[in-house]
C-alpha cells in the first residue's frame, strides 16, 4: 500500500473518532416541555360602560379604570375554565330632568350628577389556539354578574324662576343594583419564560339594548 493510501486511511479514522466523541446538539422545539393545569393572572383594564336611556344624558358612555385577577383550569391544552373578579374606580356622568311648573311656559331643568362603581364576577370557557411554547391567541365566552353602586346628587337651579314658589333642596341618593349579562373576549398570551406570561385582550359585554360594556385588559400571570 502506498504512503498516500495509508495517510488517507488514518485521516478518515481520526475524523470519525472526533465526530463520535462530540456531544449531540440539543433539538430546538416550540412544543411545551410539560403540560400545566392552572394559571393565575392580575390585570388592569380601561372599561367603557354604557348607561341605560332613562333620561336625556349628554354622554351615555363613560370610561373608568379597573383592576382584578383571574384563575383558570385547563381541561385540555386548548380548553380552559376561567373565573375572573375585578372592580372599577368611580365613573361620573350627568343627566337632566325636565319638570313642568305651573305658570311657566318652559319646563324646569334639574341636573343629576351620577357617580358609578362596578364590581364584576364572571365565569366562562376559553379556547386557546396553536401548539407552541410562547404565543397563544385565545377566544372566550361566558356570563358575568355585575354589582353596580350608583350615587346620585341632584343639583337644583341656583335661582328659582321668577313668579314661582319652587324651592328644591339638594338631594343625595345611593342605589345598588345587580344584573347578569353575557360576554365575549379575544386576545393573546405571550410567554416570557417557561411559566410566566403577559396577557392582553378585548372584552365586550351585552344586554338587551345591545353593547353594554367594552374593556381593554392587560396583565401578567403564571401557570403551574
Amino acid at each position: 500500500m502506498s504512503r498516500a493510501h495509508v495517510a488517507l486511511s488514518v485521516a478518515v479514522c481520526l475524523t470519525a473518532s472526533v465526530a463520535g466523541a462530540q456531544e449531540r446538539t440539543p433539538t430546538v422545539t416550540l412544543e411545551p416541555s410539560t403540560s400545566t393545569r392552572w394559571d393565575v393572572a392580575a390585570h388592569i383594564t380601561w372599561l367603557g360602560e354604557r348607561r341605560p336611556a332613562e333620561s336625556f344624558e349628554w354622554d351615555r358612555w363613560f370610561g373608568v379604570a379597573s383592576g382584578g385577577g383571574s384563575i383558570g383550569y385547563y381541561w385540555t391544552t386548548h380548553l380552559k375554565t376561567e373565573v375572573d373578579l375585578f372592580t372599577s374606580s368611580e365613573g361620573e356622568t350627568y343627566s337632566v330632568e325636565f319638570i313642568s311648573v305651573p305658570g311657566l311656559t318652559s319646563p324646569l331643568f334639574i341636573e343629576h350628577d351620577h357617580e358609578v362603581r362596578f364590581t364584576t364576577l364572571s365565569a366562562g370557557l376559553t379556547s386557546q389556539f396553536f401548539e407552541n411554547a410562547w404565543f397563544h391567541p385565545f377566544a372566550s365566552i361566558g356570563l358575568e354578574l355585575v354589582r353596580e353602586r350608583e350615587h346620585i346628587e341632584t343639583v337644583p337651579p341656583p335661582v328659582p324662576p321668577r313668579g314661582t314658589s319652587v324651592s328644591l333642596a339638594p338631594e343625595d341618593v345611593t342605589r345598588v343594583r345587580y344584573g347578569g349579562r353575557p360576554y365575549l373576549a379575544t386576545g393573546f398570551k405571550v410567554y416570557l419564560s417557561e411559566h410566566a406570561f403577559i396577557r392582553s385582550d378585548i372584552r365586550t359585554s351585552w344586554s338587551s339594548q345591545g353593547l353594554a360594556a367594552l374593556g381593554w385588559r392587560s396583565g401578567v400571570g403564571v401557570d403551574f
